[in-house]
């Protein structure tokens, strides 16, 4: 493992990215917030003394993206090294050792999203990796086709909480087609709900607290009132809407149906193929037809930087439980032995720096590698 450590760290700084570190612990919010309740039950906490939760450092793209944005606005290129700590992840400890680097500022998403990859391969290459599968996704491509279609807000803003999770979305798309959705008796409150759903939703969610609040109700289920609020503030939208088109569902389910004869990941080739049939049959309508052509400028970029095409596999459904990545993703696995997982993996998560009130101008990408994962395969 410690060669590969060195190999990793020696690779960032050639390429100019500065080490940073933050600290083994940390306060919870941040993560919770960012990427939602389910992440609590992967990470390791603890309370102190005055009230406040604190965990051990679950990643490090949160911890250094904040760190870093409040000490260089305008970004940098910086790279970490250290242990992480997550509760129950199959088939390996719950402490291991990751590598990675991360891109904040004024760049060109589709160049420096290459650059990330071709950097990743050649490090995972350095480390023994030299047969490699990489799989890539673009969490914008499903978000770009949800914006272009006929889909209520509610209903758009609950399939891109769920990207990710195929098996959930497949059961969301077939209660849309037996119309089974929404809790049935706020159907008579439309006027009511179409008023609310005019206000952000942390007021409504806070509306929804104070009248919890007053009849005494703290938590249910250990859900706040605000959890709560807001999850009966989109079962209301549900209900209340008008379902979605038939072409509507059809073209998700198409989307999220890409693969091969026998169930797996499309050739790189293959992909753009059926996402450009897929954008000409809802009449390249334009946000998706502009996420299909970045994605096809994204491809010609990695070959150009000498990336083996044939490498590449394209997962439609393929994206990050971390609540923050946005874009285009990646993991490289050893061909050689693809059980140990990926070796390294990254994507864009430009909504992240939002988070930490970054300009509009910067942006984010980045990668990690696992040099156990190395070590395990030799």
């Amino acid at each position: 493992m410690t060669d590969a450590v060195q190999i990793a760290l020696d690779s960032f700084k050639t390429a100019g990215f500065t080490a940073v570190d933050v600290p083994v612990l940390l306060p919870m919010e941040d993560f919770v917030r960012i990427s939602g309740e389910e992440f609590r039950r992967r990470i390791f906490v603890t309370s102190s003394n005055n009230g406040h939760d604190w965990c051990l450092r679950p990643e490090f793209t949160i911890p250094v993206v904040r760190t870093m944005l409040a000490a260089e606005p305008a970004g940098g290129r910086f790279c970490y090294s250290g242990r992480v700590f997550r509760n129950g992840r199959p088939g390996e400890a719950d402490e291991v050792w990751q590598v990675g680097g991360e891109i904040l500022g004024d760049h060109d998403p589709v160049a420096t999203d290459a650059a990330a990859l071709a950097h990743a391969v050649a490090i995972t290459a350095a480390c023994g990796a030299t047969r490699q599968r990489i799989i890539v996704g673009d969490v914008a491509l499903f978000s770009a086709l949800l914006a272009a279609l006929d889909i209520p807000p509610a209903w758009r803003a609950r399939l891109t909480t769920l990207f990710g999770e195929p098996e959930k979305i497949a059961d969301t798309l077939a209660r849309l087609e037996q119309r089974r959705f929404g809790f049935p008796g706020f159907a008579a409150h439309t006027e009511i709900i179409e008023a609310l759903s005019a206000f952000p939703a942390e007021k409504v969610g806070q509306l929804f607290a104070d009248i919890l609040s007053i009849a005494g109700v703290k938590t249910v289920g250990g859900r706040s009132t605000g959890e709560i609020a807001e999850r009966v503030l989109e079962q209301a939208m549900l209900a209340a809407s008008d379902g979605v088109p038939a072409e509507t569902i059809a073209a998700i389910a198409e989307f999220m149906s890409m693969q091969d004869e026998n169930g797996g990941d499309l050739s790189i080739a293959d992909g753009v193929l059926r996402l450009e049939a897929l954008s000409a049959r809802i009449g390249d309508r334009v946000p998706f037809r502009a996420a299909v052509d970045r994605f096809k400028a994204r491809v010609a970029a990695i070959a150009a930087l000498g990336v083996d095409l044939s490498t590449l596999h394209y997962a439609a459904g393929f994206g990050r439980r971390l609540g923050y990545y946005d874009g285009f993703v990646f993991d490289i696995h050893d061909a050689t032995r693809v059980e140990v997982g990926q070796v390294s993996g990254g994507g864009r998560y430009d909504g992240l720096v939002r988070h930490f009130k970054a300009a509009e101008a910067v942006k984010a990408v980045g990668f990690a590698v696992w040099p156990e994962r190395f070590r395990r395969a030799s």
